[in-house]
């Protein structure tokens, strides 16, 4: 498992982006009330670089291997385990100040983030797609820069909540982070059982 690992994560890249995730939240940190939209590219890469994590160069192999999804999937664990550490180490190393004095709130964004790109890797991964992760990547993180960025409809339910929101809109864009880590991890599981009932089946037209 360690060895199929090995050969199919892009480690450069994971590791770039835990390192860029570090920074960028060390920059939030120095001045968050001018930098805080980094926090927001920070978790888009979390996303994207888990997607990563799940692409396959050489599909016509490795998806009429033995080796079912679940288990390849279960075999890039320790990249998926880097980024979920690199972003321990960023929220800690940012204290108070890593969702001006919401660190725990800023956390769950994170690792709902990583469920999220792992969740639909695998979904595209399960329905044929090579490199999910790599189109997804391209989407998400200049998606959620512009979000955090723009920050629309903050006052009816802020994604990334900023030193200016009230306790309650934390509470609430915490419990809406944690309702859509829920519905990832019921994809994930969904997509790694195989599910029949909901891949997308094309007719050939062939008896």
């Amino acid at each position: 498992m360690l060895g199929h690992a090995a050969r199919a994560v892009p480690w450069g890249r994971v590791a770039l982006a835990a390192g860029l995730v570090v920074l960028l939240m060390d920059l939030v940190r120095r001045d968050p009330w001018a930098l805080w939209p980094l926090q927001g590219t920070a978790v888009g890469l979390l996303a994207g670089a888990t997607a990563w994590c799940f692409d396959d160069v050489a599909v016509a192999v490795v998806d009429t291997a033995p080796r079912g999804l679940a288990w390849r999937a279960a075999a890039r664990g320790p990249a998926v385990l880097v980024l979920v550490l690199a972003w321990v180490l960023a929220v800690h190393r940012t204290g108070d100040d890593a969702g001006f004095g919401h660190p725990r709130a800023v956390l769950v964004q994170g690792l709902v983030a990583i469920t999220v790109g792992a969740a639909v890797a695998c979904w595209r991964r399960a329905r044929g797609e090579e490199a999910p992760g790599l189109v997804f990547a391209g989407v998400v993180v200049p998606a959620v820069t512009a979000w955090a960025l723009v920050r629309p409809f903050d006052e009816q339910l802020a994604v990334f909540p900023y030193g200016t929101t009230s306790a309650t809109g934390w509470h609430l864009s915490t419990v809406g982070w944690a309702v859509t880590g829920a519905l990832a991890a019921a994809l994930l599981v969904a997509a790694l059982a195989d599910a029949p009932w909901w891949r997308l089946r094309v007719s050939t037209g062939r008896p």
